[in-house]
């Protein structure tokens, strides 16, 4: 969502993944044990497509690739399988803050790692995010990145794979639970942001006394407004 002038989006949604993409991931889904990846990202990159030469973020990841357990690169046709295998899904930004990397890497059970700065995630106002993805600053995309994720411990592992495992239905629009769909979230969101906007929009104000006191009423707009050729109107 974006924050200048009246451009802010009211909710954030999520992504769609078509439900045989989804169900094609779920089967990839690796018990955390079964995993011998450490982190994983293939797609396009400055190297590969020129829209991204500036993507500088994505070439930081491909100068990680000789690293154990970084598997990185452009686009593979087992993709899915790898990311059902990775402990780490790295989410960079593209041409774009936002990439449904995002939300497809909960149906492969894997941590998402968001590498960009401006992403705004579906529904933060009820769900506690720290708790199965981790965001991580553009710039120190590199040695410290690649050091954190690997101290993680089996156990924190394995924790954090069950609640990215426990929210996919969020982000699952052929979910058939009524308690935890997307459908949900984007009410709440709607509801949340009902709540946080005045009780009244007033048309006017701090003017009223004075119109009062001159013994004025509530003026009609005399602005016209020209649309369709010589057409008129009065508001």
């Amino acid at each position: 969502a974006q924050r200048l002038g009246c451009f802010r989006k009211d909710i954030i949604i999520p992504g769609h993944t078509d439900h045989a993409r989804s169900q094609q991931m779920l089967l990839h889904n690796r018990p955390t044990e079964e995993r011998d990846i450490l982190m994983t990202f293939h797609g396009r990159h400055p190297e590969s497509h020129e829209v991204y030469q500036h993507c500088t973020v994505r070439g930081k990841i491909m100068e990680m690739g000789d690293r154990d357990g970084v598997d990185v690169g452009g686009f593979v046709d087992d993709y899915l399988e790898r990311k059902g295998r990775s402990h780490f899904c790295l989410i960079p930004a593209g041409t774009s803050p936002w990439t449904n990397h995002l939300y497809e890497s909960f149906f492969c059970g894997c941590i998402p790692v968001i590498l960009s700065d401006e992403y705004e995630v579906a529904f933060q106002h009820f769900l506690e995010w720290p708790r199965f993805s981790i965001k991580w600053p553009e710039a120190a995309v590199g040695d410290q990145l690649y050091d954190f994720l690997h101290s993680f411990p089996q156990e924190q592992l394995r924790a954090m794979k069950a609640e990215v495992d426990r929210h996919a239905c969020w982000f699952d629009y052929t979910s058939p639970g009524p308690a935890c769909s997307p459908y949900l979230g984007a009410l709440r969101a709607l509801e949340e942001r009902r709540r946080q906007m005045p009780a009244k929009w007033a048309r006017f104000w701090n003017s009223g006394p004075a119109l009062e006191g001159g013994g004025m009423i509530t003026p009609r707009r005399t602005t016209r407004f020209h649309v369709f050729g010589n057409e008129t109107f009065m508001l």
